[in-house]
């Protein structure tokens, strides 16, 4: 598993090229002195960084490499960003671990936290997941709970140089949740719910969400919505479900925003809300949950009560976005419709095929029939 860049970097040069953030990285680490002070190093990266910002971008990386040969940890920190991004130089994994492990060698705290990632790169050819275990483990000593989350999840994968270590994973998780990070809250919660690491506890599932949840971690707060709504963990509550899909649907998550939606739909929990719970299960389609898609070419093959008017060219179109991705009665549906258009059966023949590999009886029936 590749552990994804969890932190947005505020490299000031990165900022200088281009408008969205490229690398995740600790809090930037800043070696220079007051101007009034300047060392010569940092005249060499005050002198590469304005020549960057007028757009000569190669000249102002000379500069930079410059200070980076006189011990200035953040230029070299800099360059291995733009290195890694392929920001102004063609992109370079092999120069940017260079340039990383010098700033970690000037001091640069930070480095070693996108050096962690970059070793856990795939497209890296150095590869190498305990070398990124050693890294991250440097800061997540320090405290710095990004990196405990961060080191968490590169000791649950494992590779052909090192093995999985729940233990050691649960450990950093662990650490990072009792400090309030939230990403780890809902990841401990999940442990709980699903028994993974850990003896299988509900209760203490629902603690970790939503402690997650009030920090807005919108997977946490949908869990909570689900276990409100069975009464898993906690004691049933409609309202409290309600609650929590709206507040993980605002946040964008496709999976509240469809449940919230059936449920507007249907008037379960609240007064019917036709057109708000269309609008949601389409969000929730458009984000690419494949039963949403499904559900929406369903509403669009039969209509829904004035509110939806049958189109069966909607419906085609959902349907075969969900068909895509696998979903087996989308498939078939695809296919019914696909039957009755002129010069589709070989197509309709195709989806009736999917759908019986994954074992959809009516599909088998439908295939007995033609």
């Amino acid at each position: 598993m590749t552990t994804p860049a969890t932190r947005i970097s505020r490299a000031v040069l990165l900022g200088l090229l281009t408008c969205s953030p490229i690398l995740a990285s600790a809090d930037t680490y800043s070696s220079r002195a007051p101007a009034h002070h300047a060392s010569p190093a940092d005249q060499l990266f005050n002198k590469g960084k304005v020549l960057i910002q007028q757009n000569n971008v190669l000249e102002g990386i000379h500069w930079l490499q410059q200070a980076a040969t006189q011990g200035h940890a953040t230029a070299a920190y800099e360059l291995a960003s733009l290195y890694e991004a392929g920001l102004g130089v063609p992109k370079n994994f092999q120069q940017a671990k260079s340039y990383y492990e010098l700033a970690i060698q000037q001091g640069h705290r930070n480095a070693h936290y996108n050096l962690a990632l970059l070793y856990n790169n795939e497209q890296a050819s150095f590869r190498n997941l305990q070398k990124a275990r050693e890294l991250m483990q440097t800061i997540a000593q320090q405290g710095d709970i990004e990196a405990q989350f961060v080191l968490a999840t590169l000791f649950e994968s494992e590779s052909y140089q090192a093995t999985a270590q729940p233990a050691a994973a649960m450990h950093w998780l662990q650490s990072a949740a009792n400090r309030g990070h939230g990403k780890s809250q809902f990841r401990l919660g999940m442990y709980y719910l699903r028994g993974q690491y850990i003896a299988k506890d509900s209760q203490h599932a629902f603690g970790w969400f939503q402690k997650a949840a009030k920090q807005g971690v919108a997977g946490a707060q949908f869990n909570l919505a689900l276990m409100y709504e069975k009464g898993d963990g906690t004691g049933a509550n409609p309202n409290m479900a309600l609650h929590w899909y709206q507040a993980a649907a605002n946040l964008g998550n496709a999976n509240a925003q469809q449940n919230l939606g059936i449920k507007y739909l249907t008037g379960e929990y609240s007064p019917p809300h036709q057109n708000a719970g269309i609008n949601l299960i389409t969000q929730a389609a458009t984000s690419g949950l494949r039963n949403a898609q499904f559900l929406l070419g369903q509403l669009y093959q039969s209509g829904y009560e004035g509110k939806m008017m049958v189109d069966l060219g909607k419906a085609e179109k959902w349907y075969l976005r969900a068909a895509k991705q696998g979903q087996s009665d989308a498939q078939y549906q695809l296919a019914l419709i696909l039957l009755e258009k002129k010069n589709r059966a070989n197509d309709a023949k195709f989806w009736i095929q999917q759908a019986i590999a994954a074992g959809h009886q009516d599909a088998i029936k439908l295939q007995a029939e033609l």
